[in-house]
């Protein structure tokens, strides 16, 4: 035994570091192994400590049940450490080099700590260091460290289980396969975070943290930049459980062949938070940020956030479900390529309220820039001014080409800063294509507001929009042309008052008809009008318009035929008999407008 293995097993038994030099520092791994095992005598509860140490062959703990914990300081490890099963009461790196840690099965009763610029290396597909279903009862923390594996994964840890939190900051993990950094199925009892890291994968995922569960908060923060390549995203969070609030900030998150962020199905209790800074570009036809069947239980806010999609929408949530908010404030930036929309939010349920800031731009490819199609919103809808028209005019044209989605679109009431009449500039301008639900479900709000003048001139508006954008869903261009007139005489049923005074207007054009036919004469002595007992004997004013009402009028009859009446024999007579027959045909429908008006019996095409 040399001098330095002699003192590795003073130190361990008092409970001391083992200082070294080159070039006396080189320890047989095996001595550590027998250390570990209580085979040099009992040892102090600090443990076997070595600092500067070169460790010569491979340091086999494959099943140990250590009696005191493990501690490297700027050592060299040149062989993996094998620790599969092993038990130790705690295990720490901290810089140095290492080739790789194998610990599948590991259990800890303390923590696991890498620290202070330790570099781990390797080529072994199934990953430089390994902790599947690793069991450690304490914290795990990585920071100011490297991890490179040219052949495969930096970290598998599929199945890892913490007792406290896990802890990123400073380090630099690449890998190259089909993840750099994978968690899959793991479980973290209180708190998750990567800060100031750069994690990259050329082939894959660069984090996969699929199907795991948080039991405190998870958060990408300060300075991180993650950068994946392929269609299964940079950062994968599917069907992810984070009990309190997702947090994403400050930190890029880059794929060019497929999503940056993959978490559709994820389930977030607490707030799921995207901004100050974070930058997510990806190609995906699916969305840069998918978040579709999503479950959040606060709310969902972006502020201050980028993300761009070279191939489809910037941000997918369908069918998500929100138990709170989802608020888009302060200088967000989300940009569409491809068909898609910068903002998907198809069939997705918010409980609270639906607000979009001002200073929101949405750009898309296409000229469809968000789709709410069956989306439902619990208490208000606010859509952003700028992005969709900054003029907002009021008239039934627009120069501004943005396009939003919003058939069956549900919402109970507007949002503050929005009103009525730039919901239907946005309805009739800014949708790709004519849908009644949009149009009825901003008059029933209106309508549940107590605003039935309101109601009527978005219903009539809504008529207006069906002849203009879907004229064939009326029929033929006779009926297309009665459509037009009944919006023009009776508002579509929804000004009886119009009608009326259209109805007045025809009585007193069939009492004209009815004087003028006194002043024409036929012949000699006789006029187109006159008395019917006295022929040639013209009738008075009063017997005139009396004629021309009551030939007018199709049911109330005054009488005055009896004493007055058109010539009908005459040429002259019947062209003014065709003319009352007209203005009895006008009195008819005006009559049964402005009936159905006031009775609300018309029911308007949808």
């Amino acid at each position: 035994m040399t001098d330095i293995e002699q003192r590795l097993i003073k130190a361990a038994r008092d409970g001391e570091w083992l200082e070294c030099a080159e070039p006396a520092n080189v320890v047989r791994a095996g001595l550590v192994r027998e250390l570990l095992m209580g085979r040099r005598g009992e040892l102090d509860p600090g443990g076997v400590k070595l600092r500067g140490v070169r460790i010569e062959g491979t340091l086999d703990l494959v099943r140990v049940k250590a009696v005191a914990g493990l501690s490297f300081s700027d050592c060299t490890i040149d062989e993996p450490v094998m620790a599969r099963y092993a038990s130790l009461p705690e295990l720490h790196f901290y810089g140095g080099r290492c080739a790789g840690i194998h610990a599948n099965g590991l259990q800890l009763d303390g923590d696991l700590f890498l620290r202070g610029g330790i570099q781990l290396t390797g080529d072994d597909a199934r990953g430089t260091i390994r902790l599947l279903d690793a069991r450690i009862a304490g914290d795990v923390e990585f920071a100011d460290l490297e991890i490179i594996n040219t052949g495969g994964a930096a970290l598998h840890a599929d199945g890892l289980k913490v007792g406290g939190n896990l802890t990123m900051r400073g380090v630099r993990i690449a890998g190259d396969g089909r993840s750099a950094l994978n968690l899959f199925g793991a479980h973290v009892a209180a708190n998750f975070k990567v800060a100031e890291s750069e994690i990259t994968n050329s082939a894959g995922a660069a984090l996969v943290f699929d199907n795991v569960t948080v039991g405190g908060n998870f958060s990408l923060r300060k300075g991180n930049r993650i950068t994946g390549h392929g269609e299964a995203g940079s950062v994968r969070l599917v069907s992810a459980h984070i009990s309190g609030h997702a947090e994403m900030t400050g930190t890029e998150i880059t794929n060019a062949a497929g999503p940056a962020l993959e978490s559709n199905g994820i389930q977030v209790d607490g707030n799921f938070l995207l901004r100050d800074g974070l930058v997510l570009t990806g190609h995906d036809e699916f969305g840069a940020a998918d978040l579709a069947g999503a479950r959040i239980g606060n709310a969902l806010q972006f502020a201050g956030a980028t993300l761009t999609n070279t191939a489809g929408p910037a941000i997918r949530a369908d069918r998500a479900r929100i138990g709170d908010s989802l608020v888009m404030i302060g200088q967000n930036r989300f940009s569409a390529g491809g068909d898609g929309p910068a903002l998907s939010l198809i069939g997705t349920h918010v409980d609270g309220r639906f607000g979009c800031a001002d200073t929101v731009e949405l750009s898309s490819a296409s000229e469809l820039v968000m789709n709410l199609q069956h989306m439902v919103v619990g208490v208000s809808a606010r859509l952003p001014h700028a992005a969709l028209c900054p003029a907002l005019g009021r008239g039934p044209a627009c120069e501004h080409e943005s396009l939003v989605r919003i058939d069956d679109f549900s919402y109970p009431a507007l949002g503050s800063g929005w009103d009525w009449e730039q919901w239907l500039h946005v309805i009739r301008c800014h949708t790709p294509a004519y849908h009644a639900s949009a149009y009825q479900r901003l008059a029933a709000v209106e309508r549940a507001a107590g605003h039935d003048g309101t109601v009527r001139r978005i219903l009539m508006a809504q008529q207006t929009d069906l002849r203009r954008r879907s004229p064939q869903s009326l029929g033929g261009p006779l009926t297309r042309w009665f459509h037009w007139l009944w919006g023009v005489l009776a508002g579509y049923g929804y000004r009886a008052r119009r009608t009326a005074a259209a109805l007045l207007l025809v009585l007193v054009a069939a009492g004209a008809i009815g004087w003028w036919a006194g002043q024409v004469d036929t012949r000699p002595g006789h006029h187109v009008a006159e008395r019917v007992a006295s022929a040639g004997v013209p009738c008075s004013t009063v017997e005139l318009v009396g004629l021309g009402l009551d030939r007018g009028l199709p049911l109330a009859m005054t009488g005055m035929r009896t004493r007055c009446d058109l010539d009908t024999a005459s040429k002259k007579g019947q062209a003014f008999t065709a003319a009352i027959w007209l203005v009895q045909l006008a009195v008819w429908g005006l009559a049964t407008l402005a009936l159905a008006g006031y009775t609300n019996l018309v029911r308007k095409p949808g």
